[in-house]
């Protein structure tokens, strides 16, 4: 009865936080292109149709440094219907779940809403997890799973995308194989290999997961590697035959190498301030768990610790290079900080002989995650977007004819318009450029108001020399 009470209130306090944070405007960018993916079924299980992995090589090699071919690469993207450029290059399984949703016919604000699914069940993962892997863990399963449902990152994290999903599976991954280095059961191992499957076939950053399961078990790599590659073929048999998951760790050199600022215009000292400001409550946390993991914990829990501590920094490490300011980006590698500072911070508390101060400390912790993540929703509240909305209502009576409307509005356009022949443009330089080799008949300009200008032969050779 405790836990369930225990579990319910932290669920209730989670519901408070998201009751007001979903989004209701179009699908935008990401979204719109991932929505269109899920569009598309089948395709997703077999990767067809999209480029073989020698046409994108030889493709991006010919176009990816020509800033005046640059936009080529997502029209013929676009115009074959590529599934992998869709998800962008992420494995399929998310994709899979919006499928699934498509027969409900749910609006954009439903279809986030069911995003939180997801840090639900990680939550429940987390609760349990720690029940299951300490003796009395009662209150290392209230902090583990308070710092992950209450945290902005989660609470905020709302949109259509894959990450929610990722890190259900690796949070599972971790639980797993910490369960397996502290009973040395076989079956916690291969259940650990199975969810780390599932973590690769939604993003390509399960490549860090992948290296510290190697790293705490080295001796178990063979055993694994069949187990591994026939969960993937199951759940997505071209990532085995066609190699589709190299085209993403290929995009991902291609951004890192040739994109200055492919996340946003953020830069890193920006990005993490940003963070820091966002969730000081958080940091001050994790802070004073590291503190007191060297000073206070045994051995055992260090080495109980050490797989989701490893994965916590090496994935920030891998990430380091992704300068923004959108919440989710940090879902990868915050909930591994946040499980062990709630296990650390219980395996603490729990030796303190006085029941009063114990329950004062372990309140005073829910209140201040509490407190973190309230003021930053009070502070950064829903806003409405009526630029979206407008967009597609401007563009409407283009059908049929060809716009040039700026790279962020191109998947949106394309997704609920896709009469219209649009296409993209990252700055005023590309726009130039394409007005001078292309004729189109208009061109969406950024920013709001809304500037669409039709295009004549005269204004088309003006707005080409701009």
């Amino acid at each position: 009865m405790k836990h369930a009470l225990a579990l319910g209130a932290i669920l209730a306090v989670f519901a408070f936080f998201a009751r007001r944070e979903v989004f209701s405007w179009p699908y935008y960018y990401d979204e719109a292109d991932y929505m269109f993916a899920a569009s598309l079924g089948w395709s997703n299980y077999t990767d067809q149709p999209s480029q073989s992995l020698a046409d994108y090589i030889r493709t991006g090699l010919r176009d990816g440094r020509d800033h005046a071919r640059r936009p080529m690469l997502s029209a013929n993207s676009r115009a074959g219907s590529d599934v992998n450029f869709y998800r962008h290059w992420h494995g399929p399984l998310y994709f899979y779940w919006l499928a699934a949703l498509a027969p409900l016919h749910l609006n954009e604000q439903a279809t986030r809403g069911f995003s939180y699914v997801f840090p639900v069940l990680t939550a429940l993962v987390i609760y349990f997890g720690s029940l299951w892997l300490f003796p009395r863990g009662g209150l290392a399963a209230v902090l583990s799973s308070a710092f992950y449902l209450w945290s902005y990152a989660t609470v905020f994290s709302n949109e259509i995308a894959p990450h929610q999903l990722f890190v259900l599976f690796t949070v599972t991954a971790l639980l797993l194989l910490m369960k397996w280095r502290a009973t040395g059961d076989q079956r916690f191992w291969y259940g650990s290999v199975i969810a780390a499957a599932c973590a690769f076939c939604t993003l390509e950053v399960a490549f860090v997961l992948l290296a510290v399961m190697i790293a705490c078990g080295p001796g178990q790599t063979r055993k694994s590697i069949f187990l591994f590659l026939a969960t993937v073929l199951f759940l997505w048999p071209a990532a085995v035959l066609k190699l589709s998951f190299a085209k993403a760790y290929l995009f991902m050199a291609y951004l890192a190498l040739m994109r200055k600022s492919a996340w946003g215009d953020a830069g890193f000292v920006e990005t993490w301030q940003h963070r820091f400001v966002e969730s000081p409550g958080e940091w001050i946390l994790f802070g004073v768990a590291a503190i007191l993991c060297f000073r206070f914990c045994d051995s055992a829990t260090r080495k109980m610790l050490m797989p989701v501590v490893l994965y916590g920094v090496l994935m920030l490490l891998v990430l380091l290079r992704v300068n923004t300011e959108t919440p989710r980006y940090m879902l990868p590698f915050l909930p591994a900080f946040q499980i062990a500072a709630g296990f650390v911070l219980a395996a603490v508390l729990k030796n303190w002989k006085a029941a009063p101060l114990r329950f004062a400390a372990t309140a005073a912790i829910l209140l201040l995650l509490f407190w973190n993540t309230y003021t930053q929703l009070r502070a950064h509240p829903i806003l409405p977007a009526p630029r979206l909305a407008e967009v597609l209502a401007r563009v409407h009576p283009l059908e049929g004819q060809r716009l040039l409307a700026p790279q962020n509005d191109l998947p949106m356009i394309h997704y609920y318009l896709p009469g219209v022949m649009v296409s993209g443009y990252a700055d005023q330089r590309e726009r130039s450029v394409m007005l001078a080799q292309d004729n189109f008949d208009a061109v969406l300009y950024p920013g709001y108001p809304i500037s669409l200008q039709r295009q004549s032969s005269a204004s088309r050779h003006y707005l080409s020399q701009r």
